[in-house]
């Protein structure tokens, strides 16, 4: 299972938020530079993020956009599944019918990954990762650059 690019792109752009938070707003162009992404698409995520009442945009001067509450009291699930049509990884998520064997098991899959998702903050990785910032590599480069950053 692989999340999609929107949820990559918006957890980079939210920590960035966090790393702001509550001083000043971020410019689009500045999220677009920092995460590596084109201008339509941040713009496309962010405004899903403030749908959701994640973030705010502020327009002006110093606009831009910010986090709508405090980086502890947003989860990594809440942005993924704000990103990511609820996090629901197959049809008989919601379901009822207690007969489905299948269904049994993606319920408890997405249980799972939602209770690992909520386990963590925008703060704890602030806390976590703070001075390391965003990755911007590519697809291609990914793997050798991280790689390398851990050695």
């Amino acid at each position: 299972m692989r999340l999609s690019s929107k949820s990559q792109y918006g957890l980079k752009a939210c920590f960035i938020l966090a790393q702001n938070y509550p001083s000043k707003c971020v410019s689009a162009s500045a999220l677009e530079k920092e995460i590596a992404v084109s201008g339509k698409y941040i713009e496309k995520i962010m405004r899903m993020l403030a749908g959701q009442g994640i973030v705010a945009a502020e327009r002006g001067v110093s606009g831009g956009y910010k986090l709508t509450r405090k980086p502890c009291e947003i989860t990594i699930g809440d942005v993924a599944r704000a990103l990511e049509d609820n996090m629901e990884i197959a049809d008989c998520i919601t379901s009822t019918c207690e007969k489905c064997a299948t269904g049994a098991v993606w319920r408890k899959l997405y249980a799972g990954i939602n209770e690992v998702l909520d386990s963590m903050t925008l703060q704890s990785m602030l806390d976590d990762h703070d001075e390391v910032g965003v990755c911007k590599c590519n697809a291609a480069e990914r793997e050798h650059v991280c790689r390398n950053h851990l050695n």
